[in-house]
């Protein structure tokens, strides 16, 4: 890293604790006027901005346009937030009275960890409806009250309506979308299935009410949300990748006092879904670079640290590279197992079953199918991210790499 991205990094440490910084981490980490506005550049980008106004605020060695700047940013965030938190609540009410289970995920209901919670950027509303089912009904119920459907819809594995053309809403249905494994998805649906049971049957750790800023709010009990949060990352990373903000939430989410149950409840869901490498290098990332405790580290990874210190780095790298979920480069689709022709064809059979979840169980119509996929992914390609095909094949197969998380055993 060079010198402004180890100030960012160590600003962002400070934002996330509540500390202030260090008097002689300031002077020794003096940036030019240009390095300042790299660094406001690159917040900016991972959208982080708004986080680190508190720090700079207190700071002497920084110009007051780049306090300016994020102070403007904290305020448009505050106000942004402050909207989501009642379109959340307001949601979850209409549902609630329809007699139709829903939660918030992330968002609001994760910004609850923050020290500042309107300091955290959300983007939009995702509400979960445990059972599929009531997905139409929810729909209905939601236009009644002014939300639309969007007319394009760009995933299959939930809807997006928006409110007054300005915010979207997802309804999800799933925790997070297919992956290329089915085992993997299998074990995903059960989970699902426990959370809709244990909910019915008043598992009080599964759903919890939590106060934020004054609003009550349905969201996930830790051990659940956790996984959730995983997951999230988990998805985005393995398309085109995701930047430090969702590590901020990670950070927050376990720098607090978590009962040991809880953890032993979330370690047994990452391992069933054979996850826990890919827990183990997200914890370890977020301790060596944002401050995560040591305490934390030591029950998520059980003493067991199979990432060396130069392998976090490149991870790390790679996030802060990667800007807000790989928006940075128009390229990154894409984190592969590998980078061999069996790897390009099992990407491609996968982004199949997801375009085409319903026609693709007729194997008959599989070539069908790849042909229509084929011409949706050109037309993407041409007409929305205006990049070439050379270029993200090329892209996919460098972050091969970073595809391969390691595993705690062979069982996993």
């Amino acid at each position: 890293m060079n010198k402004t991205e180890i100030m960012l990094r160590e600003m962002l440490k400070c934002s996330l604790s509540g500390a202030k910084i260090n008097k002689e981490t300031d002077v020794q980490g003096y940036l030019s006027d240009k390095e300042w506005m790299d660094l406001a550049g690159i917040a900016g980008a991972q959208k982080v901005s708004a986080l680190l106004y508190d720090t700079a605020s207190c700071m002497e060695h920084i110009p007051e346009k780049i306090v300016a700047g994020f102070r403007n940013d904290a305020i448009r965030t505050a106000a942004s937030d402050f909207r989501l938190l009642f379109l959340s609540r307001d949601i979850l009410d209409v549902l609630r009275k329809k007699g139709i289970p829903s939660l918030l995920l992330k968002g609001m209901g994760t910004a609850f960890f923050y020290p500042s919670p309107l300091m955290r950027k959300s983007g939009d509303v995702d509400i979960l409806i445990p059972d599929a089912e009531k997905l139409t009904g929810a729909i209905s119920v939601l236009e009644e009250h002014g939300l639309k459907v969007k007319e394009t819809q760009l995933a299959l594995h939930h809807v997006v309506m928006s409110f007054e053309d300005t915010i979207d809403v997802e309804l999800h249905t799933l925790l997070v979308e297919p992956f290329d494994d089915d085992r993997i998805n299998r074990i995903l649906l059960k989970q699902q299935r426990r959370l809709m049971s244990e909910n019915n049957a008043g598992d009080e750790d599964l759903v919890v009410s939590r106060n934020v800023l004054g609003v009550d709010l349905n969201i996930l009990g830790d051990a659940f949300h956790a996984y959730e949060l995983l997951l999230h990352m988990l998805q985005h990373y393995l398309r085109s990748g995701f930047g430090i903000r969702l590590l901020c939430d990670w950070v927050t989410f376990w720098n607090r006092e978590i009962p040991e149950h809880t953890v032993r409840k979330y370690l047994k869901l990452v391992k069933e879904s054979g996850i826990k490498g890919f827990s183990d290098m997200i914890t370890l990332v977020c301790y060596r670079h944002l401050g995560l405790c040591k305490k934390s580290v030591k029950l998520l990874t059980a003493g067991d640290r199979r990432y060396t210190r130069s392998e976090t780095d490149a991870y790390w790298e790679d996030f802060l590279r990667s800007g807000e979920f790989g928006k940075v480069s128009k390229d990154r689709m894409v984190a592969l197992r590998g980078s061999g022709i069996v790897d390009y064809a099992r990407e491609f059979h996968h982004q199949m079953k997801l375009n085409y979840p319903e026609a693709c169980r007729m194997v008959p119509l599989w070539p069908v199918l790849w042909c229509l996929t084929f011409a949706r992914f050109m037309i993407n390609n041409k007409k929305i991210r205006n990049v070439s095909l050379k270029s993200v094949l090329i892209s996919a197969g460098r972050r091969a790499f970073f595809g391969k998380i390691k595993k705690p055993d062979q069982s996993s």
